[in-house]
């Protein structure tokens, strides 16, 4: 029906999203910390000097870059999913102000 497209829930979907988000976020922060934590290790091995040790192995990037990627494209659905809402709360609120208008006229 015609009327479908009027609904204005939008909870569920986004709910789920943004669970979904959090989740990544929190990936993103323990990939982040691991370069925090060779920077450190770098640091300490720079100012003691000693040649001898070997250098901490460089995290890899991709599974920041994948974790990245997909926060976006989180970011991108509900976007649009919030785009399409703000639409059609507008265009209630415009149906709800020109019925109210009516009635004052009649």
């Amino acid at each position: 029906m015609a009327l479908d497209r009027l609904d204005l829930s939008t909870n569920p979907y986004l709910e789920k999203h943004l669970e979904f988000l959090c989740s990544w976020v929190d990936d993103l922060a323990v990939e982040q910390q691991k370069f925090q934590y060779f920077a450190r290790q770098l640091a300490r091995q720079d100012k003691k000097s000693n040649a001898g040790q070997p250098r901490p192995e460089i995290p890899r990037r991709m599974e920041g870059l994948l974790i990245a990627n997909q926060i976006q494209a989180y970011v991108d659905q509900m976007d649009r999913f919030t785009g399409d809402g703000m639409g059609k709360l507008y265009l209630a609120s415009g149906l709800h102000q020109e019925e109210k208008n009516s009635r004052k006229e009649g």
